[in-house]
Formats: structure tokens, C-alpha cells, sequence
């Protein structure tokens, strides 16, 4: 997984697709003038199933929320 900490301007959001025969997730966040969205996190292995990608991503978007709020926390 390659990840960056995302800014809190936006509400990361979790993608699960398909792609060359595997499940992969992203995690994106709008970016800030409004011009597309950025890639924050993704998986770079495949998972056999979209259930399988289904549950990591929410395990890694889960991290990525839980980190911003103990930012504000400090």
C-alpha cells in the first residue's frame, strides 16, 4: 500500500474496481479548486475477490480518518 496523509479540506471517499484480473481499492479526496480528485491510497497487490478489497480499503480508509482526527487532537 502507498499512501500520503490527506488534507481535511475533503472527506476521503473509498473506490473498489477491477482491473487486469484482480479487486483493487483507492482512496481519494477532492482537490482543493475543485479540479478532480487525488489519489491518497491505494492497494498495489490484486485481491482475488471485490469483497476481499471491499474490507481492506475500509480497514485502511478507517486509519486515514482516525489519523486526521488525532492531528486536531494534539
Amino acid at each position: 500500500m502507498t499512501s500520503e496523509t490527506p488534507t481535511l479540506h475533503s472527506s476521503p471517499r473509498l473506490h473498489v474496481f477491477e482491473q487486469e484480473g484482480g479487486w483493487h481499492w483507492g482512496i481519494t479526496i477532492q482537490r482543493p479548486a475543485g479540479s478532480g480528485f487525488k489519489v491518497i491510497a491505494y492497494s498495489e497487490t490484486p485481491f482475488v475477490h471485490e469483497t476481499e478489497a471491499q474490507r481492506d480499503g475500509d480497514r485502511v480508509l478507517g486509519c486515514l480518518r482516525e489519523g486526521a482526527l488525532a492531528a486536531f487532537a494534539s
